[in-house]
């Protein structure tokens, strides 16, 4: 009994001489983030619109002539919102601004000798025309092509049934729909920095080296690949720390920056023209303020200074000594 007590002792004696000699801090859940625009501390919510793309070629139209009514606005009255986009709407945008369709138009803006079975395959099930009896394969769909530009400016009358159309025919009714179409392209880019993408796992990477904010209901293990500074999860996200990042999810507050506290609420919108409302909504925080940071390493401490101070009195030592078959502390 005596000698299970003093083991019992022992060990207690080695855990205070060697254990609490230092304090590992505990590790920190939070990143130091300092905001170029001088962001003060405390609590945020984010409040962002997610617009609907539509998906035939009529409702997009009608989608982009309310968009540039919003963005029109937004440019002259000075004001802001957080908009959550698409990131093919986002590449529509983009194309128009270097003079390119839509991403579902490109097949139809494809050279006809470029074109996959796949892709002639899809130009067969959207237009049924009549063309030269004589006409090649090549012929024929770029026939296809032409009409469905026609068909688009409203003018499918004008389609000739026994014309050899040419790449270049095609290229000068094309350019009379970049021409409708620039004025989204400009606008746009003025106030890119209100813009939110929404991405998936097979773009999430393509579009966060496009240095918007994006919108995802993951990373998908992805991190050190996306390029985005600011990662919004969806709903049932899960908080946490994105080294040099700054990781937000929709309905939670989260405190990953240490001294702020974000929240985020998406409303989804169909209609770009409805968000004129909104404008009034001055008190939320705007993404825009948050793009800009950097993440503050803090200086390495000396573990010692962090850890519970040692008493520098030498103790004394432990003499012990067996005798036969006990052992005792003198």
């Amino acid at each position: 009994m005596k000698k299970k007590i003093l083991i019992v002792f022992l060990s207690l004696i080695a855990f205070i001489v060697t254990g609490c000699q230092s304090v590992v801090a505990r590790r920190d859940q939070s990143q130091i983030v300092e905001f170029n625009n001088g962001l003060s501390r405390g609590e945020y919510i984010l409040k962002a619109y997610k617009l609907d793309y539509p998906k035939t070629v009529e409702e997009k139209d009608l989608f982009f002539d309310n968009l540039n009514i919003l963005m029109g606005k937004m440019i002259a009255h000075k004001k802001d919102l957080n908009i959550i986009i698409p990131y093919e709407l986002y590449q529509d945008i983009r194309n128009i601004g270097i003079r390119e369709v839509r991403e579902s138009e490109k097949v139809f803006f494809k050279p006809a000798s470029d074109l996959t079975q796949e892709e002639k395959e899809l130009i067969d099930s959207k237009i049924k025309i009549d063309f030269p009896t004589n006409a090649g394969t090549i012929q024929q769909y770029l026939n296809k092509q032409v009409y469905y530009w026609f068909d688009y400016l409203k003018r499918s009358g004008e389609y000739d049934e026994y014309a050899y159309y040419t790449e270049l025919d095609k290229m000068r009714i094309v350019s009379e729909v970049f021409d409708k179409r620039k004025l989204t392209s400009k606008m746009f880019y003025p106030i890119a920095k209100d813009f939110i993408l929404e991405v998936d796992e097979k773009n999430i990477v393509e579009a966060g080296a496009e240095g918007f904010p994006i919108y995802t209901k993951d990373t998908f293990g992805k991190e050190n690949d996306i390029k985005a500074n600011i990662i919004i999860l969806k709903t049932g996200g899960e908080p946490r720390i994105i080294p040099n990042k700054i990781l937000l999810v929709e309905g939670t507050d989260v405190d990953t920056v240490k001294d702020y506290r974000f929240g985020v609420k998406v409303e989804e919108i169909k209609d770009p023209k409805s968000l004129l409302s909104k404008f009034e909504d001055e008190e939320d925080i705007k993404i825009k303020d948050m793009l800009r940071f950097k993440v503050v390493t803090p200086e390495k401490r000396d573990n010692r200074k962090a850890s519970v101070k040692v008493d520098d009195v030498p103790r004394d030592i432990l003499n012990i000594k067996e005798e036969g078959n006990q052992w005792r502390i003198n």
